[in-house]
């Protein structure tokens, strides 16, 4: 009877389980915090490691005030790839032209309905573009290279137009698994490094590095508000420059305050 007792119970409790909604703010949080656990190296190959998604779920808790089981975080995961992947497969279709440098496409109504016809998932994103698509590139393109020439992969830049660039690697039969593997975890060990000598001599910042700094810093909680616009503004090299260039934690953490409250300044044309 008590085995029976505590059955019922158990299943009750599954059953009374609240489904994970997604809002617009959960979902930004969501991202934020795979960033940061994937520029940390806790997704060494395609996915996190189990201290990865640990992380995740506490903090998770932490910002949003609900608690989801690691099995919804992963659905969400999954989700979100699946929604990334759709709209790669838009913007890299000749027929869109889409426009990196004006964020815009330029596909007529007919290219439009034609290729809706033949992708209706894709339908989603004909009026809007796939939200935090900047960060979801980091994630689940790879790691941030730091300027070393890999010839079997594709390069983009971010948009700031840095040599920092992201690595895409083509999914096709042909892809070594091991080579991907090995290129992350280049990548990861690279972030010891302050900065690297590009083709054109400019020293460029890594992001690794700025995290590196950025959880040496005693006056900021990792997790907290103040780190996540870290890691946001860290996707620029010229806030990275910054950011390296002072030299005391206080200075450091007067300009990241600042930087939250006026917000960043506008890019000079």
């Amino acid at each position: 009877m008590a085995s029976e007792q505590k059955s019922a119970a158990a299943s009750a409790l599954k059953m009374k389980k609240p489904k994970a909604t997604w809002t617009a703010a959960f979902h930004k949080i969501f991202v934020e915090l795979c960033l940061e656990q994937t520029l940390k190296g806790y997704k060494p190959g395609t996915h996190f490691t189990k201290d990865g998604w640990n992380n995740i779920e506490g903090l998770f808790h932490k910002k949003s005030g609900i608690r989801y089981e690691k099995k919804q975080l992963k659905n969400h995961w999954d989700a979100t790839k699946e929604q990334w992947k759709i709209w790669c497969k838009l913007i890299r279709t000749s027929s869109m032209r889409w426009d990196s440098s004006t964020q815009t496409f330029g596909a007529s109504e007919q290219d439009w309905a034609y290729y809706i016809q033949g992708n209706p998932e894709a339908a989603q994103f004909r009026f809007k573009e796939l939200p935090l698509r900047d960060k979801l590139d980091i994630i689940f393109d790879g790691t941030v290279d730091s300027g070393q020439t890999e010839p079997p992969a594709q390069r983009r830049r971010l948009s700031d137009g840095s040599t920092t660039s992201l690595m895409h690697i083509k999914e096709s039969g042909d892809a070594n698994p091991d080579s991907r593997t090995d290129r992350v975890n280049c990548a990861v060990e690279s972030r010891s490094i302050v900065t690297v000598q590009s083709s054109l001599g400019k020293l460029n910042y890594s992001i690794g590095e700025c995290i590196e700094c950025l959880d040496g810093m005693d006056e900021i909680e990792q997790g907290s508000d103040l780190y996540l616009f870290a890691l946001d503004i860290f996707l620029r090299k010229e806030y990275r420059e910054v950011f390296l260039q002072l030299k005391k934690s206080s200075v450091r953490m007067a300009w990241l305050r600042r930087m939250q409250s006026v917000g960043p300044p506008l890019p000079l044309h």
